[in-house]
């Protein structure tokens, strides 16, 4: 039947499907009847990208637990596409796994035939229990999805709809180990003007590791990776953070990526967004040591932690789902070098210890109750002693179900540092926590403690299934000394916050429209002093249409918050109250192009207003290529942007602000050309650039003040503060898979970056002057090769 566009209606077109096994594998052949077979879709790509075409999905609940599953797919190209179902709805397109498929067209449709290695399958029995199963069928054309059994888009749960296949019996024992060594030869240059006695112009160098995978039981699997390589990862975006709080940055290290829904504990969600205990990306993270130079020093500093070594056990006991993850980086030291003199080393990050245990209690209504718990243990030495030597964090959550419909979840969750007294008092004085706050009435700086302890915890109650609406109601809060960034990912502690969501939908198509939402937001949040952080409300909707374009828009308006944070450990200060709207419009992704935009803008109606400006399309001129091209351009006058914290000669604090006019323009560009579905080119770049001047410098006077005129006064600030910097970044990647589980991979990437003090943009002269920074590139050659025991 069809899921969409109209949910339970017959299919337009026929399918069969057969499904077989023999001791080692599982086959399933799925026949795709086309009453028009010269309109089939097969775009050619690299493997897992999504594309418009005509897809054939075969997805296997192995474990039978209603909530994980195992995705195959395929589409007429004979480009494969699988990924991992976890919680019901949640899925991992990362998980590769290595199985077998062929696809042929006819006259009467095409059809797909795939062989489903049993290795690749956990399963909670094996003497022939039933197994979840569901087939879904995409027409591309049609935008057209039709799957056996149903699976509703107005369920709450997407693995607990699967039906049943009886009769599956593992005569075989399946392989348990799977081995992928590789090799690496990698090749960095820096440009003439970078090279010093630290830095040489190339640095080549080469390194072994391995991948493990091993069935410990047939529903229990080890992951272990030996001197981890992620030289084929593209480069991170560039920001210009301007912002009191930290900037989030999405994991792609493939190891870490795969499995990732294992080790969620949600705390902090922005729009389906999440962040929590566990941080992945805190694993081979930069070094937070810096090291102070005088003239004639020179440093060269490693960009990232090295990982020795790191492992996961991930799978099923009993009825608890259940994870395990430890790593280890090895300490890393900047090099010091003289032009006279001895060359030197410094300690800029510690040798440290990471551990992750998860574990879920499932219940057959799909409610669940869980912990999880973490820790990060440092060896420290000097330079890296303002570290803390151990970090812990663990919490319980649960998500209740009541009735088919509704929900009931939660968490409650606690952390505990510990370090020396000048390590702790750094932690209760950076922004996370800001103690010194001097009108901060419930918080005081201890700088003779030797730990830091914190809680946090939220509960909410929801209406998460059904056809027209849905519901939820938030309330939580974080301890003035909580802090999970040692492992997790936190911007700030010390705040209790409450949001209400109510949305009405159709899925019923009409004559012009095929889906649309409406969305009502409220929220608020406060510090523990009862300072209003942040209070509005938002109301959006979207909607498809007939022809598969896509429109939404949303206004916005928030009261006027109260900053604690925004004077880095000062006192708080008043904002204003403003106004925002944003849109979007997709045109058919079907098409051979296809443009899109984004919109944003804010006004507080005293001087401060944002603009955000997005255009972007793509170009298929083929089957196998495909061209994007975006632009991000971001205006931000913004009249009270906090410049620096200053001391006159009597020591007392200046808080300086100023009006900004800020502009960054970024352009992106990716090239997909897929010359096989085993061989494809990814070519990524990015020039960037963001400039600032400031005017009207003044200073907090009563940052309280209801009246805007009487928070600042004149100051006499003798720095310029004006800023432009510019960045290129470039990433490309040849990927060839020359037998199942086995690549190579040639990678080329680049990053330019420079910085000046022309505040002003002008597009000829920054964009102009990107490609004469000096580059810094690096060649990399990864080979491996995947065995089967």
């Amino acid at each position: 039947m069809q899921r969409e566009p109209a949910e339970g209606a017959a299919p337009s077109q026929r399918t069969e499907v057969r499904v077989a096994f023999d001791a080692t594998a599982l086959y399933v052949a799925v026949r795709a009847f086309d009453t028009e077979a010269s309109q089939i879709v097969g775009l050619l790509t690299r493997r897992d990208q999504r594309s418009p075409s005509d897809w054939i999905r075969v997805i296997v609940d192995s474990y039978h637990d209603r909530r994980t599953a195992y995705e195959f797919g395929v589409n007429p190209a004979g480009v494969r596409h699988d990924r991992y179902w976890f919680n019901d709805n949640s899925n991992d397109d990362s998980w590769d796994a290595v199985w077998d498929v062929e696809v042929g067209r006819d006259a009467t449709g095409w059809r797909a035939e795939f062989r489903i290695p049993f290795s690749q399958l956990r399963f909670s029995e094996v003497g022939g229990a039933p197994v979840g199963f569901a087939v879904v069928r995409e027409i591309g054309r049609l935008a057209e999805t039709s799957t056996w059994p149903l699976l509703p888009r107005s369920a709450n749960g997407y693995v607990s709809s699967f039906a049943d296949i009886q009769g599956l019996t593992l005569t075989g024992t399946p392989k348990k180990l799977e081995l992928s060594p590789y090799s690496v030869g990698r090749l960095a240059t820096a440009p003439r003007e970078d090279v010093t006695p630290a830095i040489e112009a190339t640095d080549p160098g080469g390194s072994l590791g391995v991948d493990v995978k091993y069935a410990v039981r047939p529903n229990l699997t080890l992951s272990a990776s030996a001197n981890p390589d992620f030289g084929q990862v593209e480069a991170d975006p560039a920001v210009v953070n301007l912002d009191a709080f930290e900037s989030f940055f999405a994991e792609r290290r493939p190891f870490f990526v795969e499995g990732s829904g294992t080790f969620q504990f949600n705390i902090d969600c922005n729009d389906g967004n999440c962040t929590g205990l566990f941080y992945s990306r805190r694993i081979g993270r930069a070094p937070q040591g810096e090291v102070d130079t005088v003239d004639g020093e020179y440093v060269a500093s490693p960009d990232a932690a090295t990982i020795i070594g790191a492992a996961k056990l991930t799978g099923r006991v009993g009825r608890f789902s259940v994870g395990a993850l430890s790593a280890v980086t090895t300490d890393e030291t900047a090099v010091i070098a003289r032009a006279v003199g001895p060359t030197t080393t410094q300690m800029v990050e510690p040798l440290t210890g990471y551990t992750v245990l998860r574990a879920r209690r499932e219940f057959a209504n799909q409610s669940n109750l869980g912990f999880m718990a973490t820790s990060t243990n440092r060896r420290l030495a000097d330079g890296v002693d303002f570290l803390p030597n151990s970090a812990y964090t663990g919490g319980v959550d649960y998500d209740w179900r009541v009735g088919r419909n509704y929900s009931v979840s939660g968490f409650w969750a606690g952390s505990r540092l510990a370090g020396s007294t000048d390590a702790i008092t750094q932690l209760q004085e950076n922004n996370v926590h800001a103690f010194q706050r001097p009108d901060a009435g419930h918080l005081d700086v201890d700088q003779s403690a030797s730990s830091l302890g914190g809680h946090g915890g939220a509960a909410s109650f929801g209406k998460i299934g059904g056809e027209r609406t849905r519901f939820s109601a938030y309330y939580g809060y974080k301890s003035p000394g909580f802090d999970m960034n040692d492992l997790g990912f936190q911007r700030r502690a010390d705040e209790r916050f409450m949001s209400h969501w109510l949305q009405v939908r159709n899925d019923t198509p009409g004559q012009y429209v095929r889906s649309f939402r409406w969305n009502l937001n409220q929220y608020a949040g406060w510090n523990f002093d009862g300072d209003r952080l942040w209070s509005g409300a938002n109301v959006n909707m979207h909607w498809v249409f007939q022809n598969n374009y896509r429109i939404g828009t949303g206004v916005n308006y928030n009261a006027a918050p109260m900053r604690d944070r925004v004077t880095r450990g000062g006192p708080a200060v008043r904002g204003n109250r403003n106004v925002s709207t944003w849109y979007y419009a997709d045109l058919d992704d079907r098409r051979s192009i296809f443009p899109g935009y984004n919109g944003y803008h804010e006004v507080d109606g005293l001087g401060t207003s944002r603009h955000n400006i997005q255009p972007r399309i793509t170009w298929r001129p083929n089957g196998t290529v495909s061209i994007s091209t975006g632009i991000r351009y971001n205006i931000n006058n913004d009249d009270a942007q906090w410049v620096e914290n200053v001391e006159d000669t009597i020591g007392t604090p200046h808080y300086v602000f100023g009006r900004i006019r800020q502009r960054t323009a970024a352009m992106t560009f990716r090239v997909n050309y897929t010359l096989t579905p085993n061989l494809s080119i990814q070519s990524y770049a990015e020039p960037f650039v963001s400039t600032g001047a400031y005017t009207n410098l003044r200073e907090v006077t009563n940052g309280r003040a209801t009246k805007y005129t009487e928070r600042y006064q004149p100051y006499a600030y003798e720095d310029e503060p004006d800023f432009n910097i510019r960045s290129f970044r470039t990433t490309n990647v040849l990927r060839w898979e020359y037998k199942p589980g086995s690549a190579l991979f040639i990678v080329w990437q680049q990053r330019r970056e420079g910085d000046g003090e022309d505040g002003d943009f002008r597009f000829d002269r920054d964009f102009g002057g990107i490609f004469g920074l000096p580059s810094h590139n690096v060649f990399l050659v990864k080979f491996s090769y995947w065995l089967n025991m």
